[in-house]
């Protein structure tokens, strides 16, 4: 109903326009009057036409030179507008509807360096250009959305605008075309200045990260992604004419478990989050790099759980989940924490990530440290929001034996992460 009033308003404007030139030349007369009619006669006739002419029938296609990308990158968008009658269009505004989600930007290691201020990691992005086809059948124009952020971002819409010379007649149409671009938060290195699995039950802590030990072979197997190229068995590899990599004897190692609080605090700072999400996802990493066993769960509005593999279609898994992971939930960290405690495998090497820390959450914490064989916890927390209540917690969780990390500004900031363990 809305379009149809709009286009009988569009045809009385053209025809009021003709009405007024023409009773000009009847009734005025002369060669200037008539010679001003018959000039105007041709944008009137293109007014009709483009008042006709249907823009709602184009074939519009959307290409991004990559579906997946890292926090901070870039990634360059392509539009495409084919149409089948070749009619002359003066101008044409091509607008894309952007997502709420691409309202920020990742400015890589810059955004941590002021966690306080939350403002600078806001920017309104606008899509909007203007080309001038002519006659040409397919239009194309470009763009780049630059320091993506973390999340998974939809593009929905392209609005298409056009009219005549003067602006008498407009017209517009929205294509819903749905393009998915997931950015997953940026990696860097984790270096832990302890490693926490042992050769032999009951021995010493062991510096390296569940490294094999190659002087025992136990068998071979098939090859797969991740297996070092020293590992490989040739002459069963040249028997078989498969790639084939050697077993090793497995020493015993202790099992990790990493908890991720993802629930949502009212004095939560939005980069607080993300450090919370980039640090665990560097972990998961320097973990499954390592062929480290891990766990890894998330409690917020619902929970995830990834149990123990080490496939690389799992940590996949791991790193899409954390791609689109948000702050929400109403029950709190440590009552989920409680909740869990249950389920959590005795003897595990438990790894907890937050950015808030209160007394509840470090009661259950201690609770939690009896069960496993040692317990670590990350605090994400800018360096001027740590109040003396913050230092109180912390302090009373290292004289209960847990090892805790504080990660402010200073080490945010760095090109890898540097913990203790």
């Amino acid at each position: 109903m809305r379009r149809t009033l709009g286009f009988i308003g569009k045809c009385c404007v053209v025809v009021m326009l003709f009405t007024v030139l023409f009773s000009y030349a009847m009734f005025q007369g002369g060669f200037v009057s008539w010679f001003l009619f018959y000039a105007f006669l041709p944008f009137l006739v293109y007014m009709i036409a483009v008042l006709f002419y249907p823009i709602n029938n184009w074939k519009i296609d959307r290409k991004l030179s990559k579906r997946m990308a890292m926090g901070s990158e870039t990634v360059d968008v392509e539009v495409t507008m084919e149409r089948n009658i070749p009619f002359p269009i003066y101008y044409c505004v091509i607008e894309e509807y952007l997502p709420e989600s691409l309202k920020k930007v990742d400015e890589h290691l810059e955004k941590f360096k002021d966690m306080d201020k939350e403002n600078h990691f806001n920017e309104s992005r606008k899509v909007k250009r203007v080309v001038f086809p002519w006659f040409s059948k397919k239009i194309t124009y470009r763009y780049s959305l630059e320091k993506l952020p973390r999340g998974e971002h939809v593009l929905k819409s392209i609005r298409i605008k056009t009219g005549d010379f003067f602006g008498f007649v407009k017209k517009e149409h929205v294509y819903h075309r749905e393009s998915k671009l997931l950015v997953f938060p940026y990696l860097r290195p984790v270096k832990m200045k302890e490693r926490v699995y042992s050769f032999e039950q009951g021995s010493s802590p062991s510096f390296k990260l569940n490294e094999k030990n190659t002087n025992v072979v136990s068998g071979v197997r098939d090859y797969m992604p991740g297996d070092r190229f020293a590992w490989v068995d040739w002459k069963t590899t040249a028997k078989k004419n498969e790639m084939m990599t050697k077993e090793f004897e497995q020493e015993k190692s202790v099992d990790m478990m990493l908890i991720l609080n993802a629930v949502y605090h009212p004095d939560l700072g939005e980069l607080s989050f993300e450090g919370a999400v980039e640090f665990t996802a560097s972990l998961l990493k320097e973990c499954h790099k390592n062929s480290s066993p891990v766990a890894f769960m998330s409690l917020g509005d619902e929970r995830r759980y990834f149990p123990f593999h080490q496939d690389y279609q799992h940590q996949q898994q791991m790193q899409g989940h954390l791609a689109k992971i948000r702050p929400v939930g109403r029950i709190p960290f440590a009552q989920q924490l409680e909740r869990e405690k249950s389920s959590i495998p005795s003897g595990v090497m438990l790894m907890v990530v937050s950015h808030h820390l209160d007394h509840d959450i470090q009661t259950a914490m201690s609770k939690l440290a009896k069960k496993s064989k040692r317990l670590l916890f990350f605090y994400v927390r800018p360096h001027d929001q740590m109040t003396f209540q913050d230092h109180q917690n912390v302090k009373q969780l290292k004289s209960q034996g847990i090892i805790v990390n504080v990660l402010n500004e200073e080490q945010l900031t760095q090109q890898e992460f540097e913990v203790n363990t």
